[in-house]
């Protein structure tokens, strides 16, 4: 965004940042948060877009070791209310993030309900088993009190760097990141050093919380035959995230890319669609569709003539500086 123009909208981003402060002081001040009987961890953001919080939240979950499940508002699905994710559902059913991590992991309980706190009590009485509910996007919903609050920021643009909408990408002040209790920065570099880690530290360390560092590996693509696509072949990229930019370099880095065709977040992919893939992929020899994981939960209908020309990625996130075990603690410290 130009200088400029954000220079211009800074009163709106603060009034737009301003009301949301007076929300959260409603909740927190009149005592409108509820706690849950569950021990309960929310993995969310300040920003819009992604900062990579399906895939912590998945990371969390393989880790703890407790009865676990997963629950979030499942946005932009066509239903409402409770409802449990099973692997043979429709995005437009559930939301594709929820639907992402039910196909990555068909044993862990993946629930949506846009009321957090009702779907924990529905989640408590058909699963008593369940010790720990992970709360996927949920630090702006103030209604619950959760027990831990993870606080993701990307390393590309951590929010201490950014401003309130409608000059920036952040949903708060950045001030909000005192009520978390500890502090990812995601999508690190796999070789960050420690003097580039302090000194980002340096910056969050007024805050007060544990950071932790992360860095985010895309897996070797696989299609739904479950052969691979080897790294120096010739793709097309085709995504619809928040930032198809990272995606698309990573991409270039790994692969021969022929083309790339980008879409908006959560786009709903049509027959159109399909057509028009399958009609570049003509034109090259020896070519994939490559997308990720939680784009292709979102590719319904797919025409048998492309099916196994269809290859997805996903994001492995991975501490930094061997901290994992100092990570888990805080998750389920009861302090």
């Amino acid at each position: 965004m130009p200088a400029y123009l954000r220079l211009l909208l800074i009163p709106f981003a603060f009034l737009y940042a301003f009301a949301a402060w007076i929300r959260r002081q409603y909740f927190q001040r009149l005592g409108k948060r509820a706690k849950s009987p569950l021990h309960t961890i929310v993995i969310g953001n300040l920003a819009v877009g992604g900062s990579g919080k399906t895939p912590m939240a998945l990371f969390v979950a393989e880790h703890i070791n407790k009865p676990v499940a997963v629950l979030s508002k499942g946005y932009k699905r066509k239903t409402r209310g409770f409802r449990e994710v099973s692997t043979g559902d429709d995005a437009i059913m559930t939301g594709d993030e929820p639907l992402e991590m039910k196909i990555a992991h068909p044993d862990l309980p993946v629930f949506v309900c846009e009321n957090r706190l009702a779907g924990i009590a529905q989640i408590q009485q058909q699963y008593p088993e369940i010790q720990t509910v992970i709360l996927d996007d949920a630090f702006q919903h103030l209604p619950l009190q959760a027990n831990k609050y993870v606080l993701l920021t990307d390393y590309q643009k951590p929010f201490f760097q950014d401003w309130p909408m409608p000059a920036g990408r952040l949903r708060e002040f950045g001030c909000t990141a005192n009520e978390a209790d500890m502090i990812v920065v995601t999508k690190c570099p796999a070789d960050l050093d420690e003097k580039t880690a302090n000194s980002i530290w340096q910056k969050l360390s007024p805050y007060g919380k544990p950071v932790f560092f992360f860095h985010y590996e895309n897996t070797v693509p696989v299609n739904a035959a479950g052969e691979i696509w080897e790294y120096g072949k010739k793709v097309m990229v085709v995504s619809g995230l928040a930032n198809n930019r990272a995606f698309l370099s990573w991409a270039e880095d790994k692969f021969e890319v022929k083309k790339q065709v980008g879409y908006s977040d959560h786009f709903s992919f049509t027959e159109k669609d399909y057509e028009y893939w399958y009609a570049e992929l003509q034109k090259q020899s020896e070519t994939i569709v490559l997308t990720t994981r939680k784009d292709f939960v979102r590719m319904v209908n797919l025409p048998n003539k492309l099916k196994r020309s269809i290859y997805a990625t996903n994001a492995e996130p991975r501490i930094l500086f061997q901290n994992e075990n100092k990570f888990l603690d805080c998750l389920i410290s009861t302090k």
